[in-house]
């Protein structure tokens, strides 16, 4: 299996040469549910607790953040958040409020990353 993509142009400036690149496409989102079964299927877990584990995890992962933490799932990678905020004059102007938006951070581990290295493309036509 392969992942496809398409290549599309950009013209990076006024007086730059169009340039083109790779765009992966035809990426469809795979659901919690086809992900459990696959994992069934695979081991020795019913698709039922692993939706259960994977519903639990949709709970801890934001406590553990909320309590100040990463969170890293060994073999998975890694949870974080991070916060857009409005710059201030002084230090002593800063508060809680001068946060506008929390974006959670996924890095996958290692072995996640060598997987990436042997994935396969195709052109899609």
């Amino acid at each position: 299996m392969s992942i496809q993509y398409k290549v599309v142009s950009k013209k990076p400036g006024l007086s730059s040469q169009v340039r083109y690149y790779p765009v992966l496409t035809g990426r469809k989102v795979i659901g919690l549910h086809q992900v459990c079964e696959y994992i069934s299927k695979s081991s020795s877990f019913h698709a039922a607790d692993v939706v259960g584990v994977v519903e639990a995890l949709v709970v801890a992962v934001p406590y553990f953040i909320s309590m100040g933490g990463n969170v890293h799932l060994d073999g998975l990678g890694t949870f974080s958040v991070h916060a857009s905020s409005k710059g201030k004059d002084s230090a002593e102007e800063v508060t809680s409020k001068d946060i506008s938006e929390l974006k959670m951070s996924f890095l996958p581990d290692k072995r996640i990353k060598r997987a990436l290295k042997d994935f396969k493309f195709k052109k899609a036509k």
